[in-house]
């Protein structure tokens, strides 16, 4: 028998009440095993007197009520599932007490918030990993919030932000996209033709430029000062789990030409942010034409579209006016 933690009963049978153990979260016949689940996002809020919401919203554990009430799960994923719990105050304390025990403790959960500071992406974000000539490559995608992170080693970061909305279109050089290079802001330039093989992305520094161009209909190749430096292709559609219960997609395949640490982080930065193949010249965001803001709902869902396998998200709550819902019905599409 598994150590329960939390428990529901009720006179009804078919009632769906909420059980959590030491393996896992139980509503009515559905388990979410521990490892879907975002426990150090979680167990570093909780540790602050806080729980973790929507977008890394937050709200003080005092504030949630002793009886009913709507409790957010963080998942691995980014997104956030409002669980409904008859005791709301007594669930969450449970449920942070044991994402701290399966972080390692309270120092443990420290040491994983002070790297993501390091970093400079919080730990609700859901980081996928890729190999790369100087060690693994970080990519962490939120296409709601239009936010882009990619690092590793002996590279400075690359990031991809909208301060004043994604437009969409070519009535600015970037489309209101904006990149950095460690701490150089890149010249962006998207250029989609009718002729598939014109189509182009530029991004420019002041010692080196890279460019995106369409090879076949599903890889890009990226160029640097002219020279070929990796071959873009996109994952398959249905891809198979690279591990059972691995619910993260994975990343575009990226073969590099050389060794530059620099052009790796590029690669995928690149391709987690516009197309590949036929779609090269777009960018892979939803038009905003406010800036880009987490949502007020504290208990919002699914928000990090493009990261995640059908089973894991739902629907978006309303967001706020001017900005559309990350990729509209994130439980069915398996965007990349």
């Amino acid at each position: 028998m598994h150590h329960t933690l939390y428990s529901e009963r009720s006179r009804n049978p078919f009632a769906r009440t909420v059980q959590l153990t030491e393996d896992g979260l139980r509503k009515g016949g559905r388990t979410t095993p521990l490892h879907e689940l975002n426990l150090a996002a979680m167990a570093e809020a909780y540790l602050r007197g806080s729980w973790l919401g929507g977008c890394g919203t937050e709200r003080p554990l005092d504030h949630l009520p002793q009886g009913p009430g709507i409790v957010p799960v963080t998942r691995i994923t980014g997104t956030t599932k409002p669980w409904k719990v008859r005791r709301a105050a007594e669930f969450a304390r449970a449920l942070g007490e044991l994402a701290v025990r399966r972080c390692g403790g309270a120092e443990q959960v420290s040491a994983l918030a002070g790297r993501a500071r390091v970093e400079g992406v919080p730990l609700w974000m859901a980081r996928r990993y890729a190999p790369g000539p100087a060690g693994p490559v970080a990519v962490a995608v939120d296409r709601r919030l239009v936010r882009v992170d990619v690092w590793g080693p002996q590279a400075p970061a690359v990031r991809l932000r909208a301060p004043h909305g994604f437009l969409g279109d070519r009535s600015a050089p970037g489309a209101g996209l904006v990149m950095t290079v460690g701490d150089v802001t890149a010249r962006l330039v998207l250029q989609k033709k009718l002729r598939k093989s014109k189509s182009r992305v530029g991004i420019q520094l002041p010692d080196r430029q890279w460019t995106l161009g369409r090879e076949n209909a599903i890889s890009s190749w990226l160029e640097r000062d002219g020279h070929r430096v990796a071959l873009l292709t996109r994952p398959p559609r249905r891809p198979t789990p690279a591990a059972p219960g691995d619910v993260l997609l994975p990343l575009a395949t990226v073969d590099l030409a050389g060794s530059d640490p620099l052009d790796a982080v590029m690669a995928h930065a690149v391709a987690v942010s516009f197309g590949l193949g036929d779609t090269t010249g777009l960018a892979r965001f939803r038009r905003t034409r406010t800036p880009p803001q987490s949502p007020s709902e504290w208990d919002g869902l699914g928000v990090a579209a493009g990261v995640y396998g059908p089973r894991h998200g739902r629907r978006c709550a309303a967001p706020p006016t001017g900005q559309t819902c990350g990729a509209g019905r994130p439980a069915l599409l398996r965007t990349r």
